[in-house]
């Protein structure tokens, strides 16, 4: 190589490594200064010192030592150091922030939960209604469950979204406490006579439902294994899928087609709830 051409890629590595320091220089000092600015004033930092939670306190005080260490490291051109004591920094002030998180998105997460949780536990309310008759009037955990749901309620008309899930979550324990005393002897029976195709459509539909809701507690109750858990879900998606035909059946006035899916359906129902380790009476027809 010739010597001009030489120093002339010896130039262009030189001002290519400068080009590269000062891009890292660059983005060092830039999280430096926005870790800085994070930890001097913001509502992340005024939020974590006023909540009182020693824990994030502490781990925001990590955070300004190694913050200040990385500022100290910075000016002493010692780039790796700073990076490595800056993100330390960020790291404690990411745990102190997930210990003390914003109320306003708490409130959102709790909003959210309550309106997944309000939902399964009216349900499931329901087809204990269903299942213990008359002689649910009297069950203690019945009543207690009502009253928490009714008081869950009135929780989030005020906006107490936390204390409304709290509610929800002790009813629902309650929930499972009672429906486990029906399937204690793990045997259901289902006696239907209508008068007419149609209202034995509607009663067939209200057995589907209630069915439908003792699955999950089955599988909360008793714990099947793996395999009988992945075949349970068959079944439900199965009846699920037969279920959507015999409405649509029925909506075309075809009430006969309507029943014969309908009763597949809750075939496919009791041979779910039979995998989990509950009798109901002897389905029909080969299993899928």
């Amino acid at each position: 190589m010739r010597p001009r051409a030489a120093a002339l890629l010896l130039a262009a590595a030189a001002v290519g490594t400068a080009w590269a320091q000062d891009e890292t220089r660059t983005q060092v000092e830039q999280r430096v200064r926005l870790t800085a600015r994070l930890i001097a004033d913001s509502p992340t930092a005024q939020r974590i010192l006023t909540s009182g939670d020693r824990d994030a306190i502490g781990h925001f005080d990590e955070g300004r030592l190694h913050q200040s260490v990385a500022e100290d490291r910075l000016a002493q051109g010692d780039l790796a150091g700073a990076r490595r004591a800056v993100e330390v920094a960020l790291r404690h002030i990411g745990m102190a922030r997930r210990m003390v998180p914003d109320a306003r998105a708490r409130q959102a997460a709790a909003r959210q939960r309550y309106e997944q949780l309000y939902p399964s536990v009216s349900r499931l309310l329901d087809a204990w209604r269903q299942r213990a008759g008359s002689a649910g009037a009297a069950d203690p955990d019945l009543m207690i469950a009502d009253n928490q749901t009714a008081k869950a309620r009135e929780a989030q008309q005020a906006g107490h979204y936390e204390d409304a899930n709290q509610l929800l979550a002790a009813a629902e324990q309650h929930v499972l406490t009672g429906m486990s005393r029906l399937l204690a002897d793990r045997t259901l029976d289902y006696t239907v006579r209508p008068a007419n195709p149609a209202e034995e459509f509607q009663q067939e539909l209200a057995r589907h439902g209630s069915l439908s809701d003792l699955v999950p507690l089955a599988l909360a109750e008793l714990k099947p294994g793996p395999d009988a858990v992945a075949l349970i879900a068959r079944y439900r998606a199965t009846s699920q899928n037969l279920l959507a035909q015999a409405v649509q059946q029925f909506e075309s006035a075809n009430t006969e087609q309507a029943l014969a899916h309908l009763r597949e359906a809750i075939l496919h129902l009791q041979r779910a709830l039979g995998a989990a380790g509950v009798t109901t009476p002897e389905p029909a027809g080969n299993p899928p």
